[in-house]
């Protein structure tokens, strides 16, 4: 099993990867959802999507580091550990960027 959740947090961190570099490195923005529409709407700005983009690269680094950590450390315990923090981390990032992040 420890295996199937490191090969899962593997994936994770290709997916963030991709999109954390897409958004924080080529600027784009429209991989945010209704980023566009909230930003005509004078809701966010481009700092807000630069957050959204870095989260998700330092999520990846965080899903790399401890999938391959977890691939080497035979314990299903400690697999389903990190990824539960990982999500609950990410959730939290994103939601605090959210809610704070935002003009009103």
């Amino acid at each position: 099993m420890h295996v199937a959740l490191g090969i899962i947090m593997l994936l994770l961190a290709l997916v963030l990867g991709f999109f954390g570099y897409m958004i924080a490195m080529r600027g784009k923005y429209a991989l945010i959802t209704n980023y566009v529409m909230e930003r005509h709407a004078g809701k966010v700005d481009s700092a807000y999507a630069q957050r959204v983009g870095w989260i998700e690269l330092f999520a990846a680094v965080y899903f790399l580091l401890f999938g391959i950590l977890s691939l080497c450390i035979a314990s299903n315990g400690f697999a389903w550990t990190v990824l539960i923090i990982g999500i609950v981390l990410l959730a939290g990032a994103s939601l605090a960027n959210f809610f704070f992040g935002r003009r009103m």
